[in-house]
């Protein structure tokens, strides 16, 4: 009896562990938003964004300073949250989170 009790302790103190560790690793999603250039070409201004689901298949890569689409976190889902966002972002750091670039125009 006592056996079978210790069976089924140690099934649950396992089941337990595989629930927390696996729900410790899930991974982070990430929202995009296209950037519509413009004469100002002003990277850090949320209004030239539009919110996209996925990035766009038209974006091609180029050395341009120009971001394409970016990738944020999940949680950036309006303009104002995209405005908060950038709170002390510089162009650079904001180019970092787009893998395409658009040539200047």
């Amino acid at each position: 009896m006592l056996k079978k009790i210790n069976l089924g302790l140690v099934a649950l103190v396992l089941g337990f562990g595989l629930t927390i560790t696996t729900s410790a690793f899930t991974a982070k999603t990430s929202t995009f938003w296209a950037y519509q250039p413009n004469a100002d070409n002003n990277l850090r201004d949320y209004t030239k964004y539009t919110h996209t689901s996925t990035p766009s298949a038209q974006c091609t890569e180029d050395n341009e300073p120009l971001p394409c689409v970016i990738e944020v976190p999940e949680t950036v889902t309006s303009p104002t949250d995209l405005q908060a966002f950038f709170v002390g972002k510089t162009n650079s750091d904001i180019l970092a989170l787009s893998a395409q670039r658009t040539p200047e125009q």
